[in-house]
């Protein structure tokens, strides 16, 4: 299968996930709690801390796989209730992302070749060809693992959980065609 441009994207993949995963590696609820300051008002898809962010990679891989290769069977809301029912468990959150990755690559399991230049529709309501939105998700574990690289380097703890995704979904997310 790897001999495949398909093969190649599933690879890479699973590449980026496993260096999402690996970058969060022994971190405890105190420090995934931890939330680093922000100076603006600016939405950055995470309000500073590592359980937001594994949050945040979680649910954009289902919204993806939902609106790309599932005809819209989850949507933001029901993420928003799904996570309700955990937040703020870190361990949970931990188990939801694996389960969100697994939902995410059987989504596209059935892609061949020929089916990377057809347009998916994205949680925002605009168009992609399937091979972008396979790279972007990709590039996007790599990305907030960098993220949370540096947020285990500035060594923010915290008692308290950070504030809830759900409601940053309900904030962000409710005027999404994809609600």
């Amino acid at each position: 299968m790897s001999n495949t441009a398909v093969g190649l994207l599933r690879l890479q993949s699973e590449a980026s996930f496993r260096e999402f995963v690996a970058s969060f590696e022994g971190v405890d609820r105190a420090q995934a709690w931890g939330v680093l300051p922000q100076t603006t008002e600016e939405y950055l898809h995470t309000d500073g801390s590592i359980h937001s962010l594994v949050l945040h990679v979680a649910t954009g891989k289902v919204m993806y796989a939902s609106a790309a290769f599932k005809n819209l069977e989850i949507r933001w809301r029901d993420l928003a209730e799904e996570l309700e029912s955990f937040e703020p468990d870190w361990d949970a959150a931990q188990e939801y992302l694996k389960a969100s990755h697994q939902y995410w690559t059987e989504a596209w399991a059935h892609l061949t070749d020929d089916d990377l230049y057809q347009d998916v529709l994205r949680p925002q309501g605009d168009h992609w060809p399937a091979w972008k939105v396979l790279h972007t998700l990709s590039h996007h574990d790599a990305y907030h693992a960098g993220q949370i690289a540096v947020l285990r380097f500035a060594g923010h703890r915290s008692d308290s959980p950070p504030p809830s995704v759900a409601e940053d979904v309900r904030k962000y997310c409710a005027e999404l065609p994809s609600w």
